[in-house]
């Protein structure tokens, strides 16, 4: 089975951030995708283009271009570049952030051993500190680091997703059959979150999802949390009373979604500190 990075690229990423993540899923990837579709949202800063240029002079017909002429935001921008996938699978990948070197591989074998399943995901390690690049491979010096791990068993992650994302967005590898087959796509009504509501519209498709237990995914966790606020607070808060009434009816796991929205309006610093204590990771992991 073929492999196809799905990647949207906006003018407000750094240079350094977006060479880096191409990097991480060509230069230092066991196995290599055999496409890579990028969506330019608009239009781009000069030093942008210029890593696209060097990029596509490297990879030639590997990178397909999809430009937007405005910003149309990452809901949009995925589902027109899903539309020039070729492959077999949608790896989806952020610009600011790095695939583990077995990634592909890893997730690749997993689909080929498990036909059922639609959509696999895998652990995130979050960190905040110093990233190294060599020509062959990445270091990471962190200041603080973890490992964020996601349920794998189907009824386990019916339950979960009523709490939190059941998947790392940036993680996941797909089959592109999902969206050419059972009809889901990242729904447009919803600027942000997109993920959270795609998740919801598969499970309600009848595709199935797990994740691995290997780390295939690096996330800058302060980048994580100062891309939250308020407004898409309240987004991310419709989708969930929207996917738990389709998945489970009315139910009081309308609960989880209320308080998950009261605490988005807490304070930054407030966040911050409960995003990396263990109480948040004790609350996810109840019943």
């Amino acid at each position: 089975m073929t492999i196809s990075v799905l990647m949207s690229l906006y003018k407000a990423e750094t240079a350094k951030n977006f060479d880096r993540a191409l990097k991480s899923i060509w230069d230092w990837q066991s196995l290599k995708p055999t496409q890579i579709v990028l969506i330019e949202d608009g239009p781009l800063t000069e030093e942008l283009y210029r890593i696209v240029e060097e990029w596509k002079s490297k990879l030639g017909n590997v990178l397909t271009i999809c430009k937007n002429e405005t910003n149309l935001g990452l809901t949009k921008s995925l589902n027109k570049g899903i539309r020039y996938v070729t492959c077999d699978l949608i790896a989806r990948m952020d610009s600011d952030d790095m695939s583990d070197p077995l990634r592909f591989e890893r997730q690749r074998r997993f689909l080929v051993e498990h036909p059922d399943i639609d959509i696999v995901g895998g652990a995130m390690y979050e960190f905040s500190g110093e990233v190294i690049c060599h020509k062959d491979k990445y270091e990471i010096k962190p200041i603080k680091e973890s490992i964020r791990r996601y349920p794998a068993d189907e009824k386990i992650i019916n339950k979960y997703i009523c709490k939190a994302s059941p998947l790392c967005h940036g993680t996941v590898m797909m089959r592109t059959s999902i969206f050419r087959e059972k009809g889901v796509n990242y729904d447009e009504r919803y600027r942000t979150s997109q993920d959270i509501a795609l998740w919801f519209d598969a499970l309600c498709a009848g595709c199935r999802i797990s994740n691995i237990e290997d780390v295939v995914y690096c996330m800058e966790v302060e980048d994580c949390i100062s891309r939250r606020s308020r407004k898409k607070a309240y987004n991310e808060f419709k989708i969930y009373l929207n996917g738990i009434k389709r998945l489970h009816g009315f139910s009081f796991r309308y609960i989880y979604p209320i308080v998950r929205f009261l605490f988005r309006l807490l304070p930054e610093k407030l966040i911050k500190i409960i995003y990396t204590s263990s109480i948040r990771t004790k609350f996810l992991q109840k019943n």
